[in-house]
């Protein structure tokens, strides 16, 4: 069976060879899975080393990005006739954001069925960004996405929300692209930190750099409500220039520490056990990923209500989008609380349970054996 997947993110190539990714590492796994045959359709990005490879017998096309740029004619063009020769000769077509509308149009035309990917609001996403072009396009590009997941044969939805932003005619599965194995020994570990904890506060945050959707210009102006011993991680690509100017700015330069990229799920969670409080001040979430792998860590959670952080963290330590004195203020509640502190891990270390890939790759696996079977 011919997949044609079709996505906005940024997939590369280095030395002849193709990589996707560690935002498509559940997508990857899902469809290969599924799906013999398939041709991968993504924005052309740079290679980074936490990327992974794409097995040779797939094909890739990339493509520059068809909204940015002075080439962005030619880059549609190029587009749209890829599409035209692979939707045609596919068997199922699933798409993702920009990218993936003009191929559900495709797909349309040459009446292919359709899997639609919501991920998040491609509405606060857009609003929330520093171009006004990107702000006023946002309605716009909300109602293209509507009308394809609407019109979808099949829509896989992170979070319960989305399917009540975008509504669909068609078969759906609510499945965030969280994976999670549940280490038996993580509570009682962080219980023990948590007892024992002494002297400096060490808060941890996940988050691309170059905006502000992740909120971690917020999370640098709580520091100023904190004293010296509290200090802050940022991991995540991006650049970061314009947060290390507002710490500075703010004279809380030496309190902010940017650890770039940490390649591996090991890696990320072995940086989550030396962090005593996670942080998550997004502007618009769908169901983070990073959050949930702090929760399964046991670590104490302070987020806003943006998407699904709605529904799994707890309401006395949700904020909104860009309050960083209360930000602060339930940071410091957590820090100075062994007993609220405690609370909060094992809450949230329960919660993560839920996001076991054992119980969502069942979930995940029996709506896709079902599109398949139904081919």
């Amino acid at each position: 069976m011919k997949l044609v997947f079709v996505t906005d993110n940024g997939f590369s190539k280095k030395n002849d060879e193709y990589y996707y990714s560690g935002a498509n590492v559940q997508h990857y796994a899902t469809v290969t899975q599924h799906f013999d045959d398939i041709t991968f359709i993504a924005r052309n990005k740079p290679y980074e080393q936490s990327s992974n490879l794409i097995s040779e017998k797939y094909q890739v096309h990339l493509i520059n990005s068809i909204t940015n740029g002075k080439y962005v004619i030619n880059n549609y063009k190029k587009l749209d006739n890829i599409l035209d020769d692979t939707v045609k000769n596919s068997d199922i077509v699933m798409c993702f954001g920009i990218n993936g509308y003009l191929a559900y149009k495709k797909a349309k035309k040459y009446n292919k069925p359709t899997i639609a990917y919501v991920g998040g609001c491609v509405y606060d996403i857009l609003k929330n960004m520093d171009s006004r072009l990107r702000k006023i396009s946002a309605p716009i590009i909300m109602s293209m996405i509507k009308e394809m997941v609407k019109n979808a044969s099949y829509v896989h939805y992170v979070d319960r929300y989305l399917l009540e932003r975008y509504p669909t005619k068609g078969k759906y599965l609510i499945c965030p692209s969280a994976k999670i194995d549940i280490d038996h020994t993580a509570l009682d570990n962080r219980l023990e930190k948590i007892q024992n904890q002494k002297g400096t506060i060490t808060i941890g945050l996940i988050g691309y750099t170059h905006n502000k959707i992740k909120g971690i210009d917020t999370a640098i102006r709580a520091l100023q409500f904190l004293g010296d011993e509290y200090k802050l991680q940022v991991v995540g690509r991006g650049n970061h220039a314009w947060l290390k100017d507002l710490a500075s700015e703010l004279n809380v330069d030496s309190q902010v520490d940017f650890l770039g990229v940490l390649s591996g799920r090991e890696n990320i969670f072995n940086w989550l056990d030396t962090i005593d409080i996670y942080i998550q001040p997004s502007l618009t979430e769908g169901m983070p990923r990073a959050t949930i792998e702090a929760m399964s860590r046991a670590c104490p959670v302070v987020s806003t209500n943006a998407g699904g952080l709605s529904s799994i963290i707890d309401v006395n330590f949700r904020i909104k989008s860009g309050d960083y004195n209360d930000l602060a203020k339930k940071i410091k509640m957590l820090s100075e609380s062994t007993v609220l502190s405690q609370e909060q891990s094992q809450k949230n270390y329960e919660t993560s349970k839920e996001f076991a890939s054992n119980v969502l790759d069942i979930k995940r696996n029996n709506f896709y054996k079902m599109i398949c079977d139904s081919m």
